[in-house]
């Protein structure tokens, strides 16, 4: 396992996070119980040191699991979770208030049964906080030695500006990562976001990076990506993923140069995509599964080596998309 510095921070993470959104309510694409923690053992074992989750995730259970899982190693783990999305009924369950962060934070820590996170997220931008409440009360928690820093995760570019120039204004806590949708066939946050977060020195840990295991290839047929009902529901018809990478010709053709890039390395189309994104600069990509020999073919994606030539190759059919992940 490689590792590498978070952004300017001096927190040292595995060049693979492990994504803990798959574990939880039993699925055809999730796993609970001794399922999850054989995942989370193998991923130890690799040198996987980065754990990604939320309070969202299964309503909790994702962060029970891991929790438990890591009880003994705290101090070896660097623990992500994130706040934003309903965690009940009520109006004040929800959101990026003083009042729910707060609230959030604590039933977090309850459920990791620990007594801090590494790196607490805000899961998407709140509309309705002021941002200096927000960063305020994130700061506020960074002071009192609940939370090690601080990330954001899917938003507009200005959006993300604007928080960081009022951390600069304010002396609030600042946001050292940005965990957005970026992979090889979605690639708009080349655009704004992913410049603005190399001038800042701000660490990118994209979510989905093989685009819901599109990029796989498994899901190729004819020269077309096809998924059926039969497939899991991650990329049914009828699913985010779905409308967003199914039936677009330039995608078609990113796949399909994907595996042929592939079988010329002697490697798989998914360690491509998990190579290109290291290429391209981001520092830890986010990579959820159910699977232990999926995840060791993913760590596997270090020793791969994506040139520019290769790279220039696998990005030349791709053109503009509409903004997907958090509009």
């Amino acid at each position: 396992m490689e590792y590498v510095r978070l952004g300017q921070t001096g927190l040292k993470v595995s060049r693979i996070c492990l994504g803990c959104m798959t574990f939880g309510n039993q699925s055809d694409w999730m796993v609970d119980g001794e399922g999850a923690k054989t995942v989370l053992k193998r991923a130890w074992d690799l040198g996987i040191n980065f754990y990604d989750t939320a309070d969202v995730y299964s309503q909790g259970r994702s962060e029970e699991i891991l929790g438990e899982f890591l009880k003994g190693a705290r101090e070896d783990a660097v623990v992500a979770t994130k706040v934003f999305n309903p965690m009940g009924d009520g109006v004040n369950r929800r959101g990026l208030s003083s009042k729910h962060i707060h609230h959030g934070m604590g039933e977090s820590l309850r459920r990791l049964g620990m007594d801090y996170v590494d790196l607490y997220q805000t899961h998407r931008w709140d509309p309705d906080t002021p941002i200096e409440e927000t960063l305020s009360v994130l700061s506020e928690l960074v002071e009192g030695g609940k939370v090690r820093y601080i990330g954001a995760s899917s938003m507009w570019a200005w959006q993300f500006a604007k928080a960081l120039y009022t951390s600069d204004m304010r002396g609030y806590a600042r946001f050292v990562s940005m965990q957005n949708l970026y992979n090889l066939i979605y690639r708009e946050e080349e655009r704004e976001m992913n410049p603005l977060c190399a001038a800042e020195k701000v660490a990118l840990i994209p979510w989905s990076p093989t685009a819901a295991g599109i990029l796989s290839g498994k899901y190729f047929e004819d020269g077309k990506i096809v998924t059926t009902e039969k497939d899991s529901g991650r990329v049914s018809p009828g699913s985010m993923a779905h409308s967003r990478y199914v039936g677009k010709p330039a995608s078609d053709e990113i796949v399909r140069r994907v595996r042929e890039v592939a079988g010329q390395k002697g490697s798989t189309p998914a360690q491509i995509a998990i190579a290109w994104l290291l290429y391209k600069g981001v520092t830890s990509p986010i990579i959820g599964t159910t699977k232990v020999e999926h995840l060791e073919e993913l760590v596997g994606s270090l020793d791969v080596k994506v040139s520019a030539e290769d790279a220039k190759y696998l990005e030349e059919p791709y053109l503009p998309r509409s903004i997907t992940g958090f509009v």
